[in-house]
């Protein structure tokens, strides 16, 4: 049985008892600006491309990739809409 899940055995009774999955350490990367989103989009779709992330799980992570970056230029787009007003005295 090969089987990736953490065991612990009971000293006593030798009695092998399957532990709970752990979950994942929390990813960290900038997704300050655009440019970082686009270097993260670019990871995710390396990763799928060499079998190292399942292609579903990439769709998904690139999906929430996209909202952050329409986030980001929404962001983007309202101070600089706000600094010309200010420069126009509005």
């Amino acid at each position: 049985m090969n089987n990736n899940l953490a065991v612990e055995i009971d000293g006593i009774t030798g009695e092998v008892e399957t532990l709970p999955p752990q979950k994942g350490q929390r990813y960290r990367c900038k997704l300050d600006s655009l440019g970082d989103v686009k270097r993260e989009m670019a990871k995710v779709y390396r990763e799928a491309r060499s079998g190292l992330v399942d292609v579903q799980e990439a769709t998904k992570l690139t999906w929430c990739l996209q909202a952050v970056g329409k986030v980001i230029e929404g962001s983007d787009l309202e101070k600089r809409i706000e600094a010309l007003e200010a420069k126009n005295g509005h």
